[in-house]
């Protein structure tokens, strides 16, 4: 979706994922609006809920898909684990003295 900045007159594009962001967002706080900043003067331009739900239909579908192919990954995917300690490489008492001789 295009907008225009209110104060600037940018025009500048905002992605399908930021509008879902934005929709979820609304719901899940019950807001009449959501701000979207301006790229060049960064300034908040308000997008009202029904110019957003005119912009991407059909997106409750959408987080529902998408949340339920995040759980069957995580069900199918195996455990995660972690990444073993770097080993520290030993210094022989040689290289230690010689350092300690350096330092002082």
């Amino acid at each position: 979706m295009n907008l225009r900045c209110m104060y600037c007159q940018t025009l500048f594009g905002v992605s399908r994922d930021d509008m879902l962001i934005a929709l979820q967002t609304i719901q899940a706080e019950s807001l009449t609006h959501y701000d979207f900043h301006c790229p060049k003067c960064r300034r908040a331009n308000r997008v009202e809920r029904a110019k957003l739900e005119r912009a991407y239909p059909n997106w409750q579908e959408t987080v529902k898909a998408m949340t339920a192919e995040a759980a069957s990954a995580a069900a199918g995917a195996a455990p995660a684990r972690t990444p073993a300690a770097p080993k520290k490489a030993k210094v022989s008492p040689e290289k230690k003295t010689a350092a300690k001789g350096k330092a002082k």
